[in-house]
């Protein structure tokens, strides 16, 4: 298990969906600096709108107002890191190859930003986490890559127990503003949403292997969290346009808490 804790390192912040939505992740980056200089590591939970770019004309075209090299600007100025849990939208045509290459070790993307294999376990400040990307796109078909598999289930489940679950499709863990997206979804095709149901249930089984304290998504750009009767916590991140999209966890007592208290605008209750 890798241990990428920084020196003294006892926080860290969590990320709900970015989506390449540049000055509103921007904003939230520089308050995070202001607020809490002493957070570095940033844990997202997906749907960076993550792809390489492509050569054009002898030089370098990213997609999405080059949203990847602002971001990496950005990240190096206030002296974050991000470790990435793939979303749905990040590009596993390019991340798949890598991770089944080696997957002993995370892809790093840019100087600031490293994407995790799916079922890669690290630690931070002696805490486990387990990295389980990827999820079913119910809006689009986008290759079978992105959704997690049984076979992938089976593979990252033996390694034990962990302290704090990383994915990007939730559990169905009862979280009102997630049941209450999925039941309002006519609008996608039933093919798809049986995909997601299909999707959810693994990750149910992933959380049944390895019992997380702590179990953090995005994926519904929705935010909630619920606490079972056994103490199990899980929290959903909303996408980058609203309040709560950027949470802070403490790592001794794994409690999850608003970026900014004194905000009006509250984060997942």
């Amino acid at each position: 298990m890798a241990d990428f804790t920084f020196p003294a390192e006892t926080r860290v912040a969590v990320a709900g969906d970015w989506e390449s939505l540049g000055e509103h992740v921007f904003g939230k980056l520089r308050r995070l600096r202001l607020l809490h200089p002493d957070v570095r590591t940033i844990l997202h939970l997906g749907d960076l709108r993550w792809e390489p770019p492509v050569r054009v004309s002898g030089g370098l075209l990213y997609r999405h107002d080059s949203f990847l090299p602002r971001l990496e600007r950005e990240l190096a100025a206030n002296g974050h890191r991000v470790l990435l849990t793939p979303g749905n939208h990040d590009d596993w045509t390019v991340l798949k190859p890598a991770f089944l290459a080696h997957p002993e070790r995370p892809r790093r993307l840019s100087p600031s930003m490293w994407a995790l294999p799916r079922g890669f376990r690290f630690t931070l400040a002696r805490r486990s986490f387990l990295s389980f990307g990827g999820a079913v796109s119910v809006d689009a078909d986008r290759g079978a890559a992105e959704a997690p598999t049984d076979e992938d289930v089976a593979r990252a489940a033996p390694g034990g127990a962990v302290d704090v679950l990383l994915t990007h499709e939730p559990p169905n863990a009862g979280i009102s503003e997630v049941e209450d997206l999925i039941a309002r979804s006519g609008r996608w095709s039933q093919q798809r949403l049986q995909r997601s149901a299909d999707s959810r249930r693994r990750i149910d089984r992933l959380v049944a292997a390895v019992r997380p304290t702590l179990t953090l998504h995005g994926h519904m750009h929705v935010a909630g969290r619920v606490r079972d009767g056994n103490g199990h916590e899980t929290i959903a991140l909303p996408v980058a346009t609203k309040p709560g999209n950027i949470m802070l966890l403490t790592l001794p007592s794994l409690t999850v808490s608003d970026l900014d208290p004194s905000s009006t605008k509250a984060g997942p209750s």
